[in-house]
């Protein structure tokens, strides 16, 4: 999706904004929030804002633990898939001989196989270590009440398939994952409450998220264009005042989130937008703060650190568990902590151009 002279919807600020890609399936069923739902909803951030200026609210939708998790899987695919996979090569070329037809046809599949069993591998380590490892430190939405824009920062990281395919075509599996940053006119985003049913292991629940969707600006011209037999399908599967979207995204964690806390989400951020309603809600607190030392790191991804109070109220029977097979859970924690720490390290802040940054003022909260 690139601006054009009718696109009003969006701004580029920095990087090349990927293709708006809208796949109906992965949304699941959506329900449209208008300012009446506000009115019958309590506001709440719930505590994701991560700074608070004068006239703009910064939300982070990284949650700090999950840091360092994939580099330890990255870990098991190159000193556990890539050594077994390359020794499978090894065995292929130098150990197996030819003495017919049926084992050179034997050695020729395995050849393949084992090959790119060595190449996906080489790729997959590489692309959870990158996902991981020096990339931003969190994707941000920014409220600007005052010019009322909203701002996108996030990273254009490629899924496994395309990172692959590009990874053979630049052949440069470290080609640049650029930085997103764009501005939206808040008129422009129609705001959906989204529900879909997954699979969580073996039982089946349902994750809740607060779609965005960005208005086609061209969607009058369209739907004048349209036949009476497509705008008669248009009023039946959809309300016809409502526009198509150019593009989707979806703001806080689906895992944790229900009906009620989407529509506390809506409410606030509608109420802050339009109604001068509060930066942060009576009562509520701002976003956790990313670790900023290894024993901090620690004690955010588990027991084993200066939370163990907390995790001992909020998980007891969980912190027992991990104390009495220490043999076991130590070693990891210990992993996924110093990952977790050095992913924190690396990552970098988003160059935000300082003319906009500006206009919010200084931080009020945290205090700098």
């Amino acid at each position: 999706m690139t601006p054009t002279d009718s696109t009003t919807a969006y701004r580029l600020l920095k990087g090349e904004y990927p293709p708006g890609i809208i796949d109906v399936s992965s949304i699941g069923i959506a329900a449209y929030l208008s300012k009446e739902t506000t009115k019958r909803c309590k506001g709440s951030s719930l505590n994701g804002v991560k700074t608070i200026y004068p006239e703009a609210i910064e939300l982070a939708s990284t949650t700090h633990y999950q840091r360092g998790l994939v580099t330890l899987f990255s870990l098991l695919v190159f000193f556990g898939g890539l050594p077994l996979m390359s020794y499978a090569l090894y065995v292929c070329l130098f150990e197996l001989e030819i003495e017919g037809l049926f084992t050179f046809l034997f050695k020729f599949v395995f050849l393949i196989l084992s090959g790119l069993g060595v190449f996906y591998a080489l790729h997959i380590g590489l692309y959870q270590l990158r996902a991981d490892m020096f990339s931003l430190k969190n994707d941000s939405l920014i409220f600007d009440k005052k010019k009322q824009k909203v701002y996108r920062v996030f990273r254009d990281t490629p899924g496994l398939i395309d990172y692959i395919r590009k990874s053979f075509k630049k052949r440069n599996p470290f080609y640049a994952w650029h930085t997103v940053i764009v501005e939206y006119d808040w008129n422009s985003l129609i705001f959906v409450y989204v529900s879909k049913v997954v699979m969580l292991g073996q039982l089946p629940s349902t994750v809740h998220s607060l779609g965005v969707g960005i208005k086609d600006p061209d969607f009058a011209q369209k739907k004048a264009a349209k036949s009476d037999h497509d705008k008669a399908w248009d009023q039946m599967l959809k309300h016809e005042t409502i526009p198509d979207f150019v593009d989707f995204f979806t703001i806080g964690n689906p895992l944790v989130m229900s009906e009620y806390s989407v529509q506390a989400l809506w409410a606030y951020l509608h109420a802050y937008m339009e109604e001068n309603g509060p930066a942060l809600p009576a009562g509520e607190s701002l976003a956790e703060a990313a670790p900023n030392s290894w024993w901090q790191s620690m004690g955010c991804i588990g027991p084993y650190g200066p939370k163990i109070k907390k995790w001992n109220q909020d998980h007891p029977i969980f912190v027992v568990i991990s104390f009495l097979f220490f043999p076991i859970f130590g070693p990891l924690y210990l992993l996924w902590g110093t990952f977790n720490w050095l992913s924190h390290k690396t990552a970098f802040e988003a160059p935000f151009p300082p003319e906009i940054r500006a206009e919010w003022g200084e931080p009020v909260l945290p205090k700098k």
